[in-house]
């Protein structure tokens, strides 16, 4: 195991959780859209920074954490995180943990609620974790040289 992996799960648990809340925080409209849509949106009352907070804690928190783990897990045994494992394996992945709960109250059905559910907290998680995999390969990678150095 890599010295930098505990960095580098630190950086998918941490960052990964806190750049997911703020864009959370800022669509906190297109989510309640997303939940239950109204006919117009001026109805809504705002959630708010604690309460984006909490929802955050309570949907993201789990699905970053084991991300994160696999995130750690790939990078001990390959030293690197590539793109296509973000964007085939942690961003689904981590998007439909964040879903579950709310496609799984469901009698084996799934709703045109649910889709729209899904796809937004992809919205919200895939930035966060495109910044993360690129702060990880940008600080914690092995350039080629040492790498050939280490062997």
């Amino acid at each position: 195991m890599s010295m930098r992996t505990p960095y580098v799960f630190a950086t998918f648990l941490v960052g990964g959780t806190f750049l997911s809340w703020l864009l959370f925080w800022a669509t906190e409209r297109i989510f309640l859209f997303a939940q239950n849509p109204p006919e117009s949106l001026e109805g809504f009352l705002p959630i708010g920074l604690f309460g984006s907070f909490v929802l955050s804690c309570a949907y993201i928190l789990p699905a970053q954490a084991f991300v994160s783990v696999l995130a750690s897990l790939y990078f001990s045994f390959f030293k690197r995180i590539p793109v296509w494992f973000v964007l085939l394996v942690v961003i689904p992945l981590c998007g439909s943990i964040v879903t579950y709960r709310n496609i799984s109250d469901r009698d084996k059905t799934l709703q045109r609620e649910d889709f729209r559910t899904l796809l937004y907290w992809m919205l919200v998680v895939t930035p966060a974790e495109l910044l993360c995999a690129r702060f990880v390969a940008t600080k914690f990678a092995f350039a080629p040289a040492a790498r050939a150095g280490e062997q």
